[in-house]
Parts: C-alpha cells; structure tokens; sequence
C-alpha cells in the first residue's frame, strides 16, 4: 500500500474541454449552444484565453431562465452579467477525495452540479460532480479489493509465522531418564512472545528453558526465534551452564531487538544422577519446586540479573536445590497470574500455589491440563486471553 495516494485520481483526469465563450457571447446564444448539445453541462469563459468564469446549465436555466420573460429580458445581454461572481474553482492536481471533501465544504447540500480546474492560475476544464462521485466510487472499490487483497496476504504470512515458530516448539511431552516433562503454550495472538523448549547434555544432564518476550505479535515472534535458535547454537558449542546460555542469547537479543524488546528467562539444568537443580533467572516469574518428601510448596525466589536484551555483557548468578524423587518443578509465564476474571482481578499467585498444593500427585500433563483450564474459566467464555500463557511441569519419578 506504499502507492496509495498514486492510486487515487485527480481532478485533471476528470476535465471536460467544452466549447469555449467570450464575455461579450449573448445569452440566447449560450441558450442555443445547449439546446443543441443535450450532454454539456457547462461552458468556460475567457477573455483574451484568461478565465473569467463559467456558466453552469443548471445555473442557467434554474436561477436565471426559470420564468419565461426572463429570456426576452437577458437574451440579447453579454454572457458576463449572468456569471457567478465568486465561482468554486479547484487545483488541477487536487486529488478526488480532497476535492469531495472541499466541495462539501462549501456547499453541503451539493446543488454544485460542475466546476472549473486550473494549475497555476490557468483554466484547464471543467469536473463534472456526477463524474468526480463516480470516480471516487471507482476508486474506493478499487482500494477496498487491495485490502482485501493484502489482508488476505497477510493473514496468510501471519499463518504461516504462527506455523514456523509452532514447530520451533518441542513436542509437549518428553521423558528423560524418569524425569516427565509437560509443557504447553496458549498465544493472546497468531504470533506469541513466549516460547519453552528443553534439550540433553550427554547421559546425565537435561535443560529446561521458558521465556517470555515483552508484548506479542511479529516482532516478538522474531525475538522469540532468535532466542530459540542462539540457544541451540550455544549448546552445539558446548555451552551448558545457564549463567552462560543466558549471557550468550542476551547477546543475540540485543542484537535482534535493538533494546525495543525484552525477554525474561529461566534456565534450569537438571543433574539426573545427583538430583539437583542449577538455574539462573534473567527475570523471570519465579518457579515453584514441590518437595514430595516434606510434601511443601518452595519458590524458588532467586534473580540472577536483568532481563535480556535490556543490558549488553550482562552477567547472571546460578543457584542450586535438590530435586528429589516424587518432587515436583512447574515453569510459568507471568500470562498465567496476570490473567483477569470480567470483574478485573488478577488469577495471582495464591489461586496458583492452591492448585499446585492440592494437585501435587497429579502426572505432568494432568496438572498442565487443570492450571491451563482454571485460568480459562476465571477468564470466562466472553473474555479473551490478554497475554501468552505458558506452563511446563516437571516430575522427578525415579
């Protein structure tokens, strides 16, 4: 749509170049001119090629004709005496729709049936209103089948990002060594700004990651990816420690956004044979750690430094906590305590802790399943999501 104002006409596109008068030419003259040409709808004057004014069969025939001795009392008179003193005249280069939008200007109610153009003071025809309606309709048809067009484009590259960045996903559920992992995504738009994804390192060693990128839409969509894929090229170096995943993606976010965008993020690296937990948090909501044993909640309340992509050469501290036989770690972005009843209350921290408390021998995919359908219902059918929402739960079954 860059050409959209070349897509419009102007006035000189519509100009008639009807017969020219002089000044002096009689009325009854003018009369006959029109009798005879039942398609002219008005007719210029000019004196020595300056225009002067024109007149109008409307005009002519309604204001001034319109009794039968008006003729034999102006027909032998000059054209000049039945001009209009201060006619409506456009700039030739005036596009359609500037020219409606005057015409309404001045004369509301649109008795104007015709009007003179000139560039630079010379007269160059006369518009027709009848035709500068049409042509605007013309083209108002014309701009509505390009949105068309291009909405359906659109919708088609958006659906086709929402796909990409879809499969950039992993499968939702995956089993490493008697640790369960569930994990799914619910987008506020076609393009979110939340992603999770989690990966191996050798025999012992598996990764959890779950981020989330200020706002959603396209552009978060492309921070999302660019997160995603500075990660596994990190790992594929033999980068490990969530200190330095963080440091190296933060690197690739400030250069992807500009500083426009953020991302929080958690980076847990789940030790399998010595069951413990190394996490560095740039941000991020923080997660809860269930111990099966004491049968407790724990937040795990620990930040390790800024979000990304908001400090270059940020540095980011690891912390450490068992994780168990029977116990359980659940991931979220703030999309879920953020989420709003019709009455404007936020789900919050305490309907979540209450779920989790309670569910606590439920499998991964069941306690996903009951956190994404409670925030569902406390949004309620008429309301729509307002942030992404993402959760992984993870179970420590050996």
């Amino acid at each position: 749509m860059n050409d959209y104002r070349e897509a419009i006409p102007q006035l000189k596109a519509l100009a008639l170049l009807p017969h020219e008068l002089t000044p002096e030419v009689k009325v009854i003259d003018v009369v006959d001119l029109f009798s005879k040409d039942s398609s002219l709808i008005a007719l210029p004057v000019l004196r020595e090629g300056e225009f002067t004014g024109f007149v109008s069969r409307k005009h002519l025939f309604f204001k001034h004709l319109r009794h039968k001795y008006a003729l034999d009392l102006y027909g032998n008179k000059p054209v000049s005496m039945l001009l209009d003193e201060n006619p409506l005249v456009m700039e030739a280069d005036k596009d359609v729709h500037s020219a409606l939008e005057r015409l309404l200007a001045v004369d509301p109610n649109l008795e104007t049936d015709c009007f003179p153009i000139v560039a630079d003071g010379h007269y160059l025809g006369i518009v027709s209103v009848a035709d500068l309606m049409m042509q605007i309709s013309n083209t108002q048809a014309s701009l509505l089948d390009r949105v068309i067009t291009l909405s359906a484009r659109i919708r088609d590259e958006v659906a086709m990002a929402s796909k990409i960045q879809q499969d950039l996903l992993p499968a939702p559920e995956f089993t490493f060594r008697g640790t369960n992992i569930s994990a799914g995504v619910m987008t506020s738009s076609e393009i979110g700004g939340d992603f999770f994804d989690y990966f191996t390192l050798g025999k012992n060693g598996l990764g959890l990651i779950i981020a989330d990128v200020s706002g959603h839409g396209v552009q978060s969509g492309m921070v999302t990816t660019a997160a995603k894929a500075s990660l596994h090229t990190l790992i594929s170096m033999g980068i490990s420690r969530p200190s330095e995943l963080l440091y190296g993606m933060n690197t690739a976010i400030m250069a992807t956004a500009c500083q426009t965008l953020l991302m929080t993020c958690l980076i847990v690296l789940i030790d399998i044979d010595k069951k413990e937990l190394c996490f560095a948090n740039a941000g991020h909501n923080f997660p809860y750690l269930y111990r099966s044993d004491a049968r407790s909640l724990e937040q795990l309340q620990e930040v390790s430094g800024f979000p990304l992509g908001f400090e270059s050469g940020s540095s980011f501290r690891e912390f450490h906590a068992d994780f168990k036989g029977g116990d359980r770690l659940v991931l979220y972005t703030d999309g879920l305590i953020e989420c709003r009843n019709p009455a404007g209350e936020e789900f919050g921290y305490s309907r979540l802790e209450s779920l989790l408390t309670h569910g606590f021998n439920l499998s991964p995919p069941e306690m996903k399943s009951l956190l994404f359908d409670r925030a569902l219902d406390y949004i309620g059918s008429s309301y729509s999501i307002e942030d992404d929402i993402s959760i992984m739960v993870v179970a420590n079954n050996d």
